[in-house]
């Protein structure tokens, strides 16, 4: 008889976050983030994540401890190990190099040989199929022309492909926005987390869901929504300032606060 690999409240909460990052794939895919970038990108944060926990049990930090919690092999571990000189110790996520996709090289290719922004799809020399084969050729100029065009990188004609500008610039109020909804999210995430693995100072963390509704209720509800959150929003922020003000030069003043509220409507799942 064959044994479980999971204990059910593993197989649970890896259902539970697999939902939450069924949610966050578009943001994912349409920004030309895959699968590669992705899992690369977390190595990092599950060897940081199983430092906590050794050093929250009181356990020696070794690579097969680390490999074991993190379920990363012991190689990768050791390799992150020697971010810090071979010390086990949290790393700095930037720090870590990750894998550059095929179009990401292209583009690079691109702007290192100080080509025009508009070149040739097809050619011998210099063209767009050029550049794709010298970087890899496994891939089809075709398909890394639609995956650029896709995520908003070039335009396309008949017979050009040109580079576009602004899309290396970026947008202030875009990235502002992308801040806020991260520490948002986060700060959300933070509180539920809280109350599922710890016992006391319980976050509020509630939601009314209302269903088999119409467009119409819904912005009834919508209306009220925002209406109740003016008001409350105002007597928080007035509460709030003056508690910055009483807290103002104290030694313990190292803690923030966020109260957040959302909305959210779509039709019913047929789970």
């Amino acid at each position: 008889m064959s044994l479980p690999t999971l204990s059910h409240e593993s197989e649970v909460t890896l259902e539970s976050a697999l939902e939450i990052m069924r949610v966050l794939m578009p943001l994912l895919v349409r920004s030309g983030i895959g699968y590669s970038e992705f899992s690369a990108a977390l190595r990092p944060l599950f060897y940081n994540e199983a430092i906590y926990e050794l050093e929250r049990i009181n356990q020696k930090k070794t690579d097969s401890s680390i490999s074991l919690l993190a379920g990363l092999s012991r190689r990768e571990v050791s390799e992150l190990r020697q971010v810090n000189n071979g010390s086990h110790e949290l790393i700095e996520v930037n720090n870590v190099s990750l894998p550059i996709s095929v179009p990401a090289r292209v583009i690079g290719l691109w702007i290192s040989l100080d080509l025009p922004h508009k070149i040739l799809i097809y050619g011998e020399e210099n063209s767009f199929e050029w550049l794709v084969k010298n970087i890899s050729t496994e891939k089809h100029p075709k398909s890394i022309l639609l995956e650029l065009k896709r995520i908003g990188l070039i335009e396309v004609s008949d017979k050009t492909v040109t580079l576009l500008k602004d899309c290396f610039s970026p947008s202030a109020k875009l990235s502002e926005a992308k801040k806020i909804f991260i520490e948002n999210v986060c700060s959300h995430l933070s509180a539920g987390i809280h109350n599922l693995i710890e016992n006391d100072d319980k976050y509020l963390e509630q939601a009314i869901i209302a269903d088999e509704i119409t467009l119409d209720s819904i912005n009834r509800l919508k209306y009220l929504s925002l209406e109740l959150w003016e008001d409350m929003s105002k007597k928080i922020l007035k509460e709030a300032i003056e508690c910055c003000k009483e807290d103002e030069g104290k030694e313990q003043a190292k803690f923030n606060f966020r109260l957040g509220v959302y909305d959210y409507s779509g039709l019913m799942s047929n789970k």
